[in-house]
């Protein structure tokens, strides 16, 4: 029994050291799964303050910024805006899903890489009295080493719920304004 045992340990010892040599690194190397880890790692903290900026504190500063966006759906909104002279697409802050918000906290990230740059943000959140829940997706890129939000799909409990992205809806929206009569479409 003794000498069996002292065999399968051999035999994983030895199944150790080949696995080791396999998977040596280079110097200065960073395995794929630990760099996949700290970007998203990165991208959860972005998310995470981007969510703790909506506080209920009345003498502080709160809500989203503009510098939130990725350049392209900056730009988008920015179009939007001018087409429409003034709120176009969207009557609310599409992060939060509402014109005020009241105890919102996060109660579900979970982060995942897509790409060296991208990353996708399955977020839940509840918000007001009482409370109610709402799903989206944020689809965050960096860009010049910050990341940015680029597109959110509207999931359950979303006002837009079963309706396009937020970006096909931007781009259509516009196209809309854009259009009508008085707009010289």
């Amino acid at each position: 029994m003794r000498k069996g045992v002292m065999s399968l340990v051999g035999a994983a010892l030895v199944g150790l050291a080949l696995g080791a040599c396999d998977s040596q690194l280079a110097e200065g190397d960073v395995p794929a799964a630990a760099t996949a880890s700290a970007e998203a790692e990165g991208a959860e903290a972005f998310v995470r303050e981007l969510y703790a900026a909506y506080h209920d504190d009345p003498n502080i500063q709160s809500g989203r910024t503009d510098a939130v966006w990725s350049a392209r759906t900056k730009a988008l909104w920015d179009e939007n805006f001018e087409a429409a002279e003034g709120v176009g697409y969207l009557g609310f802050d599409p992060i939060c899903a509402c014109q005020d918000w009241l105890k919102l906290s996060v109660t579900e990230l979970v982060v995942t890489p897509t790409g060296a740059d991208s990353a996708d943000a399955a977020v839940a959140f509840v918000n007001g009295e009482p409370p109610q829940t709402v799903r989206q997706t944020l689809k965050l890129v960096r860009e010049d080493g910050q990341w940015a939000v680029d597109d959110i799909v509207w999931g359950a409990g979303h006002v837009q719920a079963g309706q396009p992205n937020m970006v096909e809806g931007l781009v259509a929206s516009t196209a809309e304004i854009k259009a009508m009569p008085q707009n010289g479409g």
